[in-house]
């Protein structure tokens, strides 16, 4: 998962760039994130009062395990990537994800997709072919494949930290692969990392993480303000996050009558 701070500031997740508009402010996590959440859950009393070492390290920690439980749902994604993948070497299938073991080396060696929304597979320089993405049971029952051909179904393993892709027909030559993956909220490393937050974000994070926080520290009872507000926060970046289907209209490449378990 991403980590912001000073270097990667501006070059990943998130909008960075240079010449930032107006109104755009960069937060440090510590200052920006964890001194507000702690001031709310009433853990550092006073203002301009400092945190610890140990409460910041608590709080990061804490911050963490809320980004990767809001990772987990649909509605909390702010964005979709674009990845392009070539299927070179041609094969079934193919790794994708990032291990801390240097000596293992995924075929594509980019962040492990926790959500793949949509995929293509792309021919003659770009020609998109939709696929289907399998269930592990639709998988399990899978007919035999046709080999060398264009895949019309494709099935994530999930494993973590490296997952396998798998297609339902083995890729010709010269095709790649156009994943529409979720943009994560990202982990944080240390108390001096910058982020540059999406709009209402900030608040979310700061007020969900302060409602954890006070039973971290043993404090009696989250203020109902703050409850209330965490709550209403996130529910307003769920409003904007929410997919929004799209009715069939009965025409199109009729790639979602592929029937997986007749290979038909």
């Amino acid at each position: 998962m991403p980590e912001f701070n000073a270097a990667l500031f501006n070059s990943t997740l998130f909008g960075g760039g240079a010449g930032l508009p107006a109104g755009l402010t960069p937060r440090q996590v510590g200052q920006g994130l964890l001194y507000p959440a702690l001031r709310k859950a009433q853990v550092t009393i006073g203002p301009g009062r400092t945190p610890s070492p140990a409460q910041f390290q608590d709080a990061i920690d804490e911050l963490n395990r809320l980004t990767g439980s809001l990772n987990c749902d649909r509605l909390n994604i702010y964005s979709i990537a674009r990845l392009e993948l070539p299927l070179d070497p041609v094969k079934a299938s193919y790794t994708i994800g990032l291990s801390p073991d240097p000596f293992i080396a995924a075929d594509f060696p980019v962040e492990r997709p926790h959500g793949i929304e949509s995929a293509n597979i792309l021919v003659d320089g770009g020609l998109p072919y939709p696929l289907a993405i399998a269930t592990d049971l639709q998988w399990a029952n899978r007919a035999q494949p046709i080999l060398n051909s264009i895949p019309e179904v494709l099935y994530n393993d999930r494993a973590y930290p490296i997952s396998t892709l798998h297609f339902y027909g083995q890729p010709a030559s010269g095709l790649a692969l156009e994943l529409f993956v979720w943009t994560l909220v990202p982990a944080f490393a240390t108390v001096t990392d910058v982020v540059l937050l999406p709009p209402g974000f900030e608040d979310a994070l700061v007020l969900n993480l302060a409602v954890r926080l006070a039973p971290h520290f043993q404090r009696d009872a989250v203020p109902p303000d703050v409850r209330r507000d965490a709550q209403l926060s996130l529910m307003r970046l769920q409003s904007i996050n929410a997919p929004r289907p799209i009715a069939e209209l009965g025409f199109g490449c009729g790639c979602g009558d592929f029937d997986i378990y007749s290979g038909r």
